[in-house]
């Protein structure tokens, strides 16, 4: 099966079932940067998967309530944290 996304940020209309047809180094060369917005579509074998766990937002070092860096833009990916 083949997919034509005009833009990258297009994948976050495919539904569950088209997303089980990209393989994992599209999803994370081309896509990675909307990982975060599919992450409940993706099949489970896919977010148990590490190195793909490692394109989502580090939630747990940034934006915390007591830190300043919840304005200053998105959190980085886990695999750009200076923490995890």
């Amino acid at each position: 099966m083949y997919f034509a996304l005009c833009h990258p940020s297009d994948i976050r209309d495919l539904s569950v079932e088209q997303l089980q047809y990209i393989p994992k180094v599209v999803l994370l060369r081309v896509y990675g940067d909307y990982i975060e917005h599919i992450w409940d579509k993706l099949p489970e074998h896919v977010k148990t998967d590490s190195e793909v766990r490692t394109y989502r937002r580090c939630d747990e070092h940034y934006n915390q309530s007591w830190q300043r860096t919840h304005i200053d833009g998105p959190t980085p990916k886990i695999k750009e944290c200076s923490e995890c």
